[in-house]
C-alpha cells in the first residue's frame, strides 16, 4: 500500500506554507534562521520579516529650507532644520515655563536634561521669550529645549500647510 500523503518535499510552496507550525523559525531566502515569525494580535504569522518600530529620518537640502512651527505646551516657535545636525530655533520663541513633575512630585530625566540645555543657553533668552537664534542639534533637543519634550518632536513641528517635519524627512 502506498502512502497517499505528501512529504514536504513533494508539496508546492503554497501548500507547504499553509501546513507550517505557527512556532517554525523563519527562515530568509538564503537559509539563515530569523528567529520566530512577526504576529497579528491574534498570534497569526504577519510575514517573515517585520519592519521595525522606530523610523529613520534624513536631512536634505529641500527640507533646509522649510519653516517649521511649534505651537503646543505652552510654548511657540519657528524652526529650522538648517544642516544635518544643525536645527536653529528663531528668535522670538516662547518657551514653556512650569517644569512637568512625574506622579511623585519628582522632577524627571527629560526634564533634567531640558533644564541643562536650558542652562547652556542662558544668555539668550529672557523672561522665558529668546533673544537670539538658539543652534541645537536634533529635533529631540528642540522639543526638549522648549517644552521639555515628553512626546514625539517629529509629528509637533510642521510646516504652513499642517505637514509635518517626519513627513518631510522619513526614509523608507
Amino acid at each position: 500500500m502506498q502512502d497517499t500523503s505528501q512529504s514536504p518535499a513533494s508539496q508546492s510552496p503554497s501548500q507547504a506554507l499553509s501546513h507550517t507550525p505557527t512556532d517554525t523559525p523563519a527562515v530568509s531566502s538564503t537559509g539563515v534562521t530569523t528567529g520566530t515569525p512577526a504576529r497579528t494580535s491574534t498570534g497569526t504569522p504577519t510575514s517573515a520579516f517585520s519592519k521595525g518600530a522606530k523610523a529613520r529620518h534624513r536631512w536634505s537640502r529641500e527640507v533646509s529650507t522649510v519653516e517649521f512651527h511649534v505651537d503646543a505646551f505652552e510654548s511657540k516657535a519657528t524652526v529650522l532644520w538648517r544642516k544635518r545636525n544643525e536645527m536653529v530655533i528663531r528668535r522670538g520663541a516662547v518657551m514653556r515655563r512650569d517644569v512637568p513633575l512625574n506622579k511623585d512630585g519628582s522632577i524627571g530625566f527629560s526634564a533634567r536634561f531640558s533644564q541643562a540645555i536650558r542652562a547652556e543657553h542662558s544668555g539668550e533668552y529672557e523672561d522665558y521669550v529668546t533673544t537670539a537664534d538658539i543652534v541645537l542639534k536634533s529635533v529631540n533637543e528642540v522639543g526638549l529645549f522648549l517644552y521639555f519634550g515628553g512626546t514625539n518632536g517629529w509629528l509637533v513641528l510642521h510646516d504652513d500647510q499642517g505637514r509635518t517635519i517626519h513627513d518631510w524627512t522619513v526614509v523608507g
